[in-house]
């Protein structure tokens, strides 16, 4: 291409050619004139495009839409577009590298995407700057067509390649504890099934019974009473003893509730192995914590990712010198993320510790798993 292409961020006055370039690319998964509005405003995202100067006006010829989930360190390029005349001439390569280039400023460590597994110039143009298949995704697209999820790293400090985890998404909105412990197990015994009926039934065995609102969320004692007459070993370490979440709650009937709850969880631990360290771990113990390479998970405060105060419980698939990588089970921040969004989320060190605690009282709570010898 000997003409100067010129790649900037989208403006208003592109709308209309950005409606046109959707509608002439793709017969489905459109996106809508609404939606391109909402792009080119600022947000956790990067639409740009990419121009050539014309004697007398400016014409775009694509461009490649990047998500951002907040809290995270995690880009996703959503969607590419270049016009027909323009295409194999090495303009989408230049988009996805401004794309990365855009993910780089706002501290990201990966790119993801995925990509129609029929589409083989996209996986071509990929995998030559440096993509790689994490896994294929069934009837993923609106007309039924099967997708490749592919990744790449964007920051060198990041792990180079991600180790394959178990996901497993909650399918309510109280079971983050069921889903979390799951995924832990899984890791450590792939012939562990996971289950809605398995979720359901360590939420049962786990709950507190009542939370602030809705349904009772899963506490750590009855989390790894759960894991513990499943067979396997478990380590408790919270930062402070007494009865967790019960702050949150008014009703003097379910704060009664809620502690009766507690000391039989507390009972029936006196006569299992499950070890239980309370104490209060300062941010260096909880990187030694996460750094030990055992199958883990983590309560955290999701106000970080989506602005909710509510606690939650993700699984912590790995960490290195700068990121924490976590599954989270909880699909449900908004209709353009997908499953790419939750598995292996690099979260910066500092940040996740500022994430791994809840309420007022700032609770911690990490239990550590490993099977029995």
């Amino acid at each position: 291409m000997n003409q100067r292409i010129s790649i900037r961020s989208a403006t208003q006055h592109d709308l209309v050619r950005l409606v046109e370039i959707e509608n002439t690319c793709f017969s489905s998964d459109i996106l809508s004139r609404r939606s391109f509005r909402r792009f080119i405003r600022p947000g956790a995202h990067d639409l740009l495009v990419a121009c050539i100067d014309k004697e007398t006006e400016e014409e775009v010829l694509g461009y490649v839409l990047v998500l951002y989930r907040t809290g995270t360190s995690l880009a996703r390029m959503y969607s590419i577009a270049v016009i027909p005349d323009y295409q194999g001439q090495g303009l989408a390569q230049q988009l996805v590298q401004a794309a990365e280039h855009a993910a780089r400023e706002r501290h990201c460590a990966f790119m993801r995407l995925e990509v129609n597994v029929n589409n083989d110039v996209a996986i071509g143009i990929y995998k030559k700057i440096g993509y790689h298949v994490i896994e294929g995704i069934d009837s993923y697209y609106d007309d039924g067509s099967d997708a490749l999820r592919m990744e790449k790293r964007i920051y060198a400090g990041a792990l180079k390649k991600g180790v394959p985890t178990p996901y497993y998404q909650q399918t309510t909105d109280f079971t983050c504890g069921p889903a979390a412990l799951m995924m832990a197990m899984k890791t450590l015994n792939p012939h562990y099934k996971m289950t809605r009926s398995e979720e359901l039934r360590i939420w049962r065995e786990a709950t507190t019974i009542f939370m602030t609102s809705g349904h009772g969320g899963c506490s750590p004692y009855g989390l790894a009473l759960s894991a513990w007459q499943r067979g396997l070993q478990v380590n408790l370490h919270i930062n402070q003893a007494g009865v967790p979440f019960i702050a949150g709650v008014r009703d003097p009937d379910k704060k009664a509730v809620i502690e009766l709850v507690h000391e039989d969880f507390l009972t029936r631990i006196k006569d299992t192995d499950i070890r239980i360290s309370v104490r209060g771990f300062k941010s260096d113990q909880l990187k030694m914590l996460l750094h030990s390479g055992h199958a883990m998970i983590a309560l955290i405060s999701t106000w970080r990712l989506n602005r909710n105060k509510a606690p939650h419980w993700v699984f912590v698939a790995g960490a290195d010198e700068y990121f924490v990588y976590i599954n989270d089970p909880d699909i449900s921040d908004g209709p353009w993320q997908s499953e790419t969004d939750y598995i292996l989320v690099p979260i910066g060190i500092q940040e996740f510790v500022k994430m791994a605690s809840f309420g007022q009282s700032r609770l911690r709570a990490l239990l550590i798993f490993d099977t029995k010898p």
